[in-house]
């Protein structure tokens, strides 16, 4: 029998994009959820002498039309959750940013092009999500998706024929470049998507910190870059099937508790490699202590999948080559300079807001089952 059934439990957020962003025109945010909605519903909910303001506002066509847009489905924002095909929960910090920056859109009247840029600033990243039939009509559920998750058993399984019999195995077994796909070994390894069995999602930020570098006297100096982000929710649960054909499964799951395993413990850790690390600085309080010491059961099995997971979780140790930015760009646009390294110097977190040091999450990491054979 080749086929075999995994139970996947999120222990933090995970991000699988869907290549496409909410659109801040087709939004609002209240009471820290958003409501996605088509305009064409939204005019249709409208009274009639609401529907005549609102195409006044549209085919007035001025620069602050954006503004006028979103002031108007503000004001009537019970037609647009009435409407919405989409709730998704929001951090609170994320609200007082949409508070602040769109919900107070009229302080920047007058001045050139700021509207758009502030709306622009409001488009966020999107997982993937699947339509299911339900009771009231259709849900639209985040999922982990099952080429992503085969990606990244790929990547272990990679490593492992590398570290035990070297790169020309490793070229002769997966697919190079120019070679015929049907000689990659797996191509017969079928990774279904997943069943939901529990789920949760909300939006964030994403947040970029330094691995190696922490500036104790002045934290917000460790703040680098943040994005606005929609997760799957840490204690998410899936059912995932796979057909591994003549491959070894237990080789092949084996492989991604010796990949990723290290990469988990390095983000606990005072030290990677020899290096100070202090990336443990900005974990929350219980997931530190939860996973300090974590050790697997027998029948569990560690990855990482998704956006943010880092260099490190998506490359061969003993193969990598990281390009890593050491100066360049900004105002004056410098040329850039790299150094090539064996792992990342940053690394991203899931947090409340976009100024925080402490009390985030690293993105990606599942715990797998195997719950039948």
């Amino acid at each position: 029998m080749s086929n075999i059934r995994l139970k996947l439990k999120a222990i933090t957020p995970i991000h699988i994009g869907s290549g496409e962003i909410y659109e801040p025109t087709n939004f609002i945010i209240d009471n820290r959820v958003l409501y996605e909605f088509r305009d064409e519903d939204f005019f249709e909910a409208l009274p009639d002498i609401k529907r005549q303001k609102f195409m006044q506002i549209v085919s007035d066509n001025v620069e602050d039309s954006f503004a006028r847009i979103h002031k108007f489905v503000k004001e009537n924002k019970e037609f647009a959750k009435k409407v919405a095909h989409l709730k998704v929960t929001v951090t609170a910090g994320l609200q007082k940013e949409y508070d602040r920056a769109v919900g107070r859109i009229r302080q920047f009247e007058g001045k050139r092009g700021n509207y758009s840029r502030v709306f622009n600033r409001f488009e966020i990243q999107r997982i993937q999500r699947k339509q299911i039939k339900s009771k009231n009509g259709y849900s639209y559920l985040g999922y982990i998706v099952g080429s992503s998750l085969k990606g990244a058993i790929s990547t272990a399984y990679q490593e492992s024929i590398f570290k035990k019999e070297g790169e020309k195995a490793l070229k002769n077994r997966f697919q190079a470049i120019g070679r015929d796909i049907h000689k990659n070994i797996f191509k017969e390894f079928k990774v279904s998507d997943s069943i939901v069995t529990k789920i949760g999602t909300r939006v964030g930020f994403a947040l970029n910190k330094e691995r190696f570098d922490y500036d104790f006297n002045n934290p917000q100096n460790n703040i680098k870059l943040s994005t606005y982000i929609e997760v799957i929710n840490p204690t998410s649960e899936f059912i995932v099937d796979i057909n591994y054909g003549s491959l070894d499964i237990k080789e092949i799951l084996q492989s991604c508790n010796d990949h990723y395993m290290p990469i988990f413990k390095s983000i606990l850790s005072n030290e990677t490699d020899g290096k100070e690390e202090f990336t443990n600085e900005y974990l929350t309080d219980k997931f530190y202590q939860e996973y300090r010491y974590f050790e697997l059961k027998p029948n569990q099995y560690i990855i990482r999948v998704g956006k943010h997971s880092g260099a490190r979780a998506v490359t061969i140790d003993g193969l990598r080559k990281i390009k890593s930015k050491l100066s360049g760009g900004g105002k004056r646009r410098k040329p850039n300079k790299w150094e090539t390294r064996e792992d990342e110097t940053t690394t991203w977190f899931f947090g409340e807001s976009p100024n925080l040091n402490s009390g985030l999450l690293p993105f990606g990491w599942v715990i797998i089952e195997v719950v039948s054979r």
